[in-house]
């Protein structure tokens, strides 16, 4: 019921194409990518028991995650990495490794990313780009440069883009100006948020970002 009042838009768990799936914990999603050699994560989620049981109801294990892109280090985000004890762990290079790094199995390894830097995991290439503003190193992540991973960045509502819980942000401006990066993003075909589902990408999610470099001024209504 909270859920549904607080995120009515988060996705249950199950595929959401060929290649992609999403897990749900709680109030967050968390992604899983099949790469040629692999699993890749986008997120973690933060409750082990629930992202354990969503990876078997996937009919997939933990211990295939070859990596673990986090968009930043807030615990619904970052707390469930002790469960992939084999993955590479990139966190973005404004982000502060050692916060999670008590929490690390001997074979993770944690891997500062900066922005527009690919790396290649199993076979997957994705790219890393920084979206300071909900956090100073926030990151996005875009594979297979189509499908755009925002994490916190922004959300969804009716299809539009509008900033993430705007009083939750460390720097509302440069908030702003990630999105705005985000929207000259070319040939991105669907977005994926943290905590409002999946959209289309394109021109008519990002529309409104398009048409002033001022702050933005519509507020989200019911």
């Amino acid at each position: 019921m909270i859920r549904k009042l607080l995120c009515p838009d988060l996705l249950d768990t199950g595929p959401v194409n060929d290649r992609i799936m999403a897990v749900r914990d709680g109030v967050v999603n968390f992604y899983i990518l099949k790469a040629p050699a692999g699993l890749v994560c986008i997120d973690t989620g933060w409750r082990p028991a629930c992202v354990s049981r969503g990876f078997e109801a996937l009919g997939l294990r933990t211990q295939d995650v070859v990596a673990v892109m986090l968009t930043h280090l807030h615990w619904d985000h970052a707390r469930c990495l002790p469960l992939f004890p084999a993955a590479r762990v990139f966190v973005g290079a404004c982000d502060e490794p050692t916060l999670i790094a008590r929490g690390l199995t001997p074979g993770q390894t944690v891997e500062p990313v900066g922005s527009d830097r690919t790396v290649t995991v199993g076979g997957l290439a994705v790219r890393a780009i920084n979206t300071p503003g909900h956090t100073p190193g926030s990151m996005a992540y875009i594979a297979e440069d189509k499908s755009l991973f925002t994490g916190d960045a922004l959300s969804l509502k009716r299809g539009r883009v509008f900033p993430f819980a705007p009083w939750f942000a460390t720097d509302r401006k440069a908030l702003d100006r990630s999105i705005r990066k985000l929207a000259a993003m070319r040939g991105v075909e669907c977005l994926f948020t943290a905590h409002s589902g999946m959209g289309q990408g394109g021109e008519s999610a990002f529309a409104h970002w398009h048409a002033t470099t001022d702050v933005l001024q519509e507020e989200v209504r019911p």
